[in-house]
């Protein structure tokens, strides 16, 4: 496995089954055919050997083609090493030639869970259930691994560059949203006039931005979890019942996503919101095998594009009730925490509009490979990129494509635990039942809909499997959203609580309600009651 921090070969290897080096011994008699497609799997990491699903099971397709992972796990495995280096300066966990933080198993996206717990280890004050409450539905954390911990003072001196780096989110975001614009443009302006030479300048101009674009959403993903940390202990010193408030007050005051639905709304198959309607992590989502996993969204009208508002404000109210530094204090934090939360999901925006250009543009130029045009989603994009001067690598995609069918006919669990020597891979089994959690507070009363139903004239309540930014415009006709899937910092949780209303996550079978059915639900404490069945 290719070290993300070294130069990047031509054919990154994640992809390629690696072969042993030859040794000064007489060579072995050659052995017989494997009848096994090579493998297309990450190799686990020699410590941090508990993976999650997580907040990719949130977000991303159950399964992910080999060209679309290496769009998604390499940059942000590459992004987060970049950070840690930044912060602790190449720390012992975050080298060697594994990756450290992502993985892909049978063709599905996870995260490293011991290794983002470990993370934890290196900020003073957080622990790692912060981590997975935060992103990894609040499953038991893996064992440490204490080795390689940092020290204390290295741990300081980290978590003060981490905040410098969120102190300079918002002009990086900025920039970062002129870069995807000019690609965009490029795009049309390319396909416009049809030049080839013109689409693979956007080739190559459009992954220093989507690197980019994944290393911000790193950035306040992980800068997120400390900060709220933070926010939760001090409102515990200086409130009661601090913990419900800062549900109240971390609201953020604008996400991008209101902004993007308008966008989609004038059908500009250019425009910045015409990913909405896609698959937002798979680009091959109109290729087989992977249009089968891709989870569609669909673009819905905005109505007033305003979020909804308590008839109070809750910070408003908090004023007249605390004396007035511990006011200053308290709404300091929440407005801290609920610009992260709007920078995550800006960050998160432009990595899928940079990979709407890879949707749009990838099979326009895949007729340069001839017949074997549908070969480009078992490339990496690495590979796809140097076609021009080596069409020798197509080949490299053919036994991927057995290797892929194998691995997609394999059940994965939710969260994987390889820390056997024995090569298999095992559930991991959380000693914490799981229950349903409250992430944005209220009390909401209405008749079940999912996000694919029109909005009746009476209250709903939105229950899903899990739900993506495609929710938002469907949010401010809602009384509240029951999900089963969800964290205190997933994406439904951050929209919830941006448009003012209740969230319960990690219901069973909520998007199996029968249609008719009538629900209440209290986003503080997590109850849900039925209270009219069909």
């Amino acid at each position: 496995m290719t070290r993300p921090d070294q130069p990047r070969p031509t054919a990154p290897a994640p992809f390629v089954p690696v072969q042993p080096t030859a040794s000064q011994h007489p060579p072995a008699p050659p052995a017989a055919p494997d009848p096994r497609p090579p493998s297309v799997d990450t190799d686990p990491h020699p410590y941090f050997r508990v993976y999650s699903a997580g907040n990719f099971g949130e977000v991303a397709p159950q399964r992910l083609s080999p060209m679309s992972w290496s769009l998604v796990g390499d940059p942000m495995e590459r992004g987060t090493r970049a950070l840690a280096r930044r912060l602790w300066g190449r720390p012992a966990w975050a080298e060697g030639g594994h990756y450290v933080f992502v993985g892909y198993f049978g063709c599905r996206p996870y995260h490293n869970l011991a290794a983002y717990c470990h993370l934890s280890a290196s900020i003073p004050g957080l622990s790692p259930s912060d981590v997975t409450d935060a992103y990894f539905e609040g499953i038991d954390s893996p064992e440490e691994v204490t080795a390689l911990r940092s020290g204390r003072a290295r741990q300081w001196a980290g978590s003060a560059k981490l905040l410098g780096e969120l102190r300079d989110v918002g002009p990086r975001l900025r920039s970062l949203e002129e870069r995807v614009a000019e690609l965009e443009w490029g795009l049309q302006a390319a396909t416009t006039t049809d030049s080839p030479i013109a689409l693979a300048g956007v080739l190559r101009d459009a992954l220093p931005v989507l690197e980019d674009a994944w290393a911000a959403h790193i950035l306040t993903t992980s800068g997120l979890v400390p900060v709220r940390a933070l926010q939760r202990r001090v409102y515990g010193r200086l409130l009661r019942h601090g913990e419900e408030i800062a549900h109240w007050l971390t609201r953020p005051r604008e996400l991008v996503w209101d902004r993007l639905h308008t966008a989609a709304a004038t059908l500009d198959p250019y425009g910045p919101g015409d990913f909405l309607a896609s698959s937002f992590y798979e680009v091959a989502d109109g290729q087989a095998p992977w249009q089968d996993y891709a989870v569609r969204h669909k673009q819905v009208a905005s109505g007033s594009g305003e979020a909804g508002m308590a008839a109070v404000d809750p910070a408003e109210a908090l004023a007249g009730m605390v004396s007035p530094w511990r006011s200053r204090t308290v709404r300091a934090l929440a407005t801290a925490v609920g610009e992260m939360m709007a920078g995550r999901e800006h960050s998160k925006s432009l990595a899928m509009r940079t990979l709407h250009v890879y949707r749009r543009l990838l099979p326009a130029l895949a007729t340069s490979l001839g017949g074997d045009a549908d070969l480009w989603p078992y490339l990496t994009i690495r590979e796809f990129t140097d076609l021009a001067t080596r069409p020798g690598l197509v080949e490299r995609a053919r036994p991927r494509v057995e290797a892929c069918r194998a691995a997609l006919a394999t059940p994965m669990p939710e969260h994987l635990d390889l820390s056997g020597d024995d090569g298999v891979i095992r559930p991991w089994l959380s000693r914490t039942p799981q229950g349903q959690r409250g992430v944005a507070p209220g009390i909401g009363v209405g008749t079940v809909m999912t996000p694919e139903s029109e909005p009746p004239d009476e209250p709903v309540i939105i229950i899903c499997s899990s739900a993506d930014a495609d929710i938002a415009p469907l949010l401010p006709f809602a009384e509240g959203v029951l999900s089963e899937r969800g964290s205190d910092l997933s994406h439904i949780a951050i929209l919830s609580r941006e448009y003012g209303i209740p969230c319960v996550v990690g219901y069973p079978g909520a998007a199996s309600l029968p249609a008719g059915t009538t629900v209440s639900i209290n986003g503080s404490t997590g109850e849900v009651t039925i209270l009219d069945a069909p």
